[in-house]
């Protein structure tokens, strides 16, 4: 079941909304991603994008070649 939305889950939920992403916030408050999302559409708080530099805890990530995986092409066209 899922964990309600205290006033006080509300109020951080506004802060938060207003610098990190909603894969941030979702962590930090360990709720889903989904569930923030929604939360943040019934309330009409605008979210911003997923972004490394908006993460409250971002890590640098150093890509090497057997990190890569090409995009999945859809040949149902």
């Amino acid at each position: 079941m899922a964990k309600r939305w205290s006033a006080e889950d509300i109020k951080d939920l506004m802060t938060l909304a207003q610098k990190y992403s909603v894969q941030a916030i979702a962590e930090k408050m360990d709720r889903s991603v989904g569930g923030v999302a929604f939360k943040a559409h019934q309330l009409g708080l605008p979210l911003k994008a997923r972004s490394g530099a908006t993460d409250p805890e971002s890590t640098e990530f150093n890509w090497t070649e057997s990190d890569y995986r090409p995009p999945v092409s859809d040949e149902r066209h």
